[in-house]
């Protein structure tokens, strides 16, 4: 998948208080969910999966593959640290 990057990157807490994953385009955020998601079969992640996927060949835009993963992982539980922005 194609390095896309977000305007605005996302700070994910997973796992440890002290663990973090700094996602900064569209490849992380495919990455992220498909390698710490631990049921792989929701609607939320199914549409952010897709939408990595249609962002990578131009099908959709880079902002709506970020919200559709901000939603995933809002839904899954997982901490997003709103407070910092790198840009």
């Amino acid at each position: 998948m194609e390095n896309l990057p977000f305007q605005t990157p996302v700070v994910i807490y997973a796992g440890l208080p002290t663990k973090f994953h700094l996602v900064s385009n569209v490849s992380d955020a495919s990455d992220f969910l498909f390698d710490n998601w631990a049921d792989n079969d929701s609607l939320q992640w199914t549409d952010a999966m897709n939408r990595c996927a249609w962002a990578s060949v131009g099908k959709a835009s880079v902002e709506a593959a970020r919200s559709a993963f901000l939603v995933a992982v809002k839904t899954a539980g997982i901490r997003i640290d709103p407070s910092i922005s790198l840009y």
